[in-house]
């Protein structure tokens, strides 16, 4: 029993006429008493009698009348909401970044993947890890992108992958350099220094702090003198002489050599993680289509920087 053949049957069932009935649905009058024989065949019942010139329903075809309206009509429904995704997935996408990735690695994914899944709508929230990590548990977002490595991650029901690696380089002012001398600096130096310093719960203090502690160091080594929570105020400040700042690579565009430059530490080079977190439940189109964009964005640049 087909869906053409119950379109069939009823319009047989209004008209009482295999003839009528073909020019309403533009098919022979042989093509629907194919039909009807067909679906007749399969269900091992008569559904029609003659009564001289009419064509009426018998006890069975009565019965099977209002269900074959309700099925024809259900997969009516089911064609149109299924439409929508003939051209691709729809819907909309919540995306969580830390600082860093959500203002210098993602912009380039998200423009990617508009071009690719136009009718997909996205939000993106840039907060740091730990309120990041906090909407992914809460389901307020559904991927969540950060640095560093969250020690919950199996309490949080999250699963991580790699996307690759940042370096964190110390920056200071080419107009008004806070370090003069020889390079790579000590990391002694740094002590007598206004340093600038992101939030606590930032991705880029706790690598700096974990750094520190593994070269033998105490977490506030680092006497900050100025606590931002914006990489872009952070390079501002130091290209004006506030002080020096540890900042990602990522960040640093080449139009800002006029005003800040990099300086070398001797020891003291970290490098974190950029991982992508991802909730323990099944993924909507949406975000798959994501994943796939952003796994192929990061392994390109991974071996175009090798």
């Amino acid at each position: 029993m087909t869906n053409d053949q119950l379109r069939v049957f009823l319009k047989v069932s209004e008209y009482q006429s295999f003839t009528e009935a073909g020019e309403a649905l533009f098919l022979t009058q042989p093509a629907i008493s194919l039909q009807i024989k067909t679906l007749e065949k399969d269900l091992g019942v008569a559904l029609f009698e003659r009564t001289g010139k009419k064509i009426l329903l018998t006890e069975a075809g009565r019965r099977l009348l209002p269900l074959a309206g309700s099925i024809t009509h259900a997969m009516d429904e089911a064609r149109e909401v299924v439409r929508p995704f003939a051209d691709g997935p729809q819907g909309h996408l919540r995306l969580g970044a830390s600082m860093t990735i959500g203002t210098y690695l993602l912009p380039k994914v998200l423009a990617l993947f508009r071009q690719e899944h136009p009718r997909i709508t996205q939000s993106l929230v840039v907060r740091n890890t730990h309120q990041i990590l906090h909407e992914l548990k809460t389901s307020e977002i559904d991927l969540g992108l950060i640095e560093g490595e969250p020690t919950k991650t199996q309490e949080l029901l999250l699963d991580r992958s790699f996307l690759q690696h940042d370096r964190l380089v110390l920056i200071d002012s080419v107009a008004t350099p806070k370090i003069t001398g020889e390079e790579p600096v000590p990391l002694s130096l740094l002590r007598t220094l206004p340093v600038i310093g992101r939030e606590p719960g930032s991705g880029t203090r706790q690598v700096i702090e974990t750094e520190l502690m593994e070269k033998g160091f105490p977490p506030d080594f680092l006497s900050l003198s100025m606590v931002v929570d914006n990489p872009e105020v952070i390079k501002a400040l130091v290209g004006m002489g506030a002080g020096v700042a540890f900042i990602s690579a990522l960040s640093i565009l080449p139009e800002e050599a006029a005003t800040i430059r990099t300086v070398p530490v001797k020891d003291f080079q970290p490098v974190r993680d950029l991982w992508i977190f991802i909730p323990r439940r099944k993924l909507s189109p949406s975000a798959d289509s994501f994943l796939e964009i952003l796994f192929r964005e990061t392994r390109d640049h991974a071996k175009s920087s090798l």
